[in-house]
């Protein structure tokens, strides 16, 4: 699996597996295409991605994914989850602003 440098990729379900077991944090946001605060979720990982560049930044479309919402238990999007050392570490559904989820990325680093 190639990793995109400054960019949230595209993933399904299989293909987070396969970062799981070759990256050490993977950060994940479940999301569905009409919800307008997944819209501005997806422009915070944007920034989130440029600030950590070397984390592997993600996003999910739960509508082409629902096993992904079922086994994580996704209660509502946006949804971000951070994935550290093969196991889900968090699941984070108030965004409130980068520099929230800036420290609760870095706390796991």
């Amino acid at each position: 699996m190639e990793k995109i440098e400054g960019r949230i990729q595209d993933t399904s379900y299989r293909q987070l597996q396969e970062f799981w077991e070759t990256e050490r944090m993977v950060i994940t946001l479940a999301y569905t295409p009409i919800c307008g605060t997944c819209q501005v979720a997806k422009r915070m990982l944007e920034v989130l991605a440029t600030l950590l560049p070397d984390l592997t930044f993600t996003k999910i479309n739960l509508n082409y994914d629902e096993q992904f919402s079922r086994d994580y238990e996704i209660m509502s999007v946006p949804c971000l989850i951070i994935y550290c050392d093969k196991e889900c570490k968090e699941k984070i559904y108030a965004l409130n602003s980068v520099p929230f989820l800036y420290k609760k990325i870095t706390s796991y680093l």
